[in-house]
């Protein structure tokens, strides 16, 4: 496979999550669940959550109907709301299975709102109790890419913010050193700049034509 393959699939796992759980034959608002399970996988996603608010109602210990709530209103990109779902789900689940799918949804809800720290996080919860959940592993390589590209680019604004910018009397000075060169006067113009920069700290935005310039001196005097 190759990068750009595999970069296609990380992008493409990130857009999935799991299917909504079914409530046992025992469970109360099993009927709610159930309908609402039906609208979700019509896509009616609205439908989907009044129907599991109902279930909630019906059976409020239930992490499965949070679970459930959660992943509706995810598909509806109401993803604070998603996230407090599935919080209150894992506050209410001891079940493995149950937790690993709430944890890796997390993930990418956590994607969705740009927060990649904590989506790390949550994919990595879910490997804790999923070891062998490939689309984790592959969604939890893509976003630590990303973080470390964001990492690049921070420091590469910090590296811009550096940046000096020369002052006027820096850009006369660097003039006039350019009119010196012009009439082979190298080692004048060197001297300007070397001069200029101990009066003014903004001439060392031109450094890499001193140092050029000292160069040029040098081989002159070698000569």
């Amino acid at each position: 496979m190759t990068e750009a393959m595999k970069n296609l699939l990380i992008i493409t796992v990130l857009l999935f999550i799991w299917a909504p759980a079914f409530l046992s034959a025992q469970g109360r608002g099993r009927a709610q669940v159930a309908e609402g399970n039906r609208q979700y996988a019509d896509g009616n996603y609205e439908q989907a959550i009044e129907a599991y608010n109902k279930a909630r109602s019906a059976n409020p210990a239930s992490a499965e109907v949070d679970y459930n709530l959660g992943n509706a209103l995810y598909q509806k990109k109401d993803y604070e709301q998603a996230m407090k779902r599935y919080e209150t789900a894992l506050q209410k689940s001891e079940d493995p299975r149950l937790r690993a799918q709430t944890y890796y949804n997390m993930g990418n809800t956590l994607f969705r709102m740009n927060k990649l720290k904590e989506s790390a996080a949550a994919y990595q919860q879910a490997l804790r109790l999923n070891p062998g959940d490939e689309d984790a592993k592959y969604n939890l390589e893509y976003v630590r890419a990303r973080l470390q590209q964001q990492e690049q680019q921070q420091q590469d604004k910090d590296q811009q913010k550096k940046k000096i910018e020369p002052s006027e009397y820096a850009k006369k000075l660097r003039q006039q050193a350019q009119e010196l060169i012009e009439e082979y006067r190298y080692a004048e113009a060197l001297k300007l700049m070397q001069d200029g920069l101990k009066r003014d700290e903004t001439v060392a935005a031109y450094q890499s034509f001193i140092d050029r310039l000292n160069d040029v001196v040098e081989i002159e005097e070698m000569q």
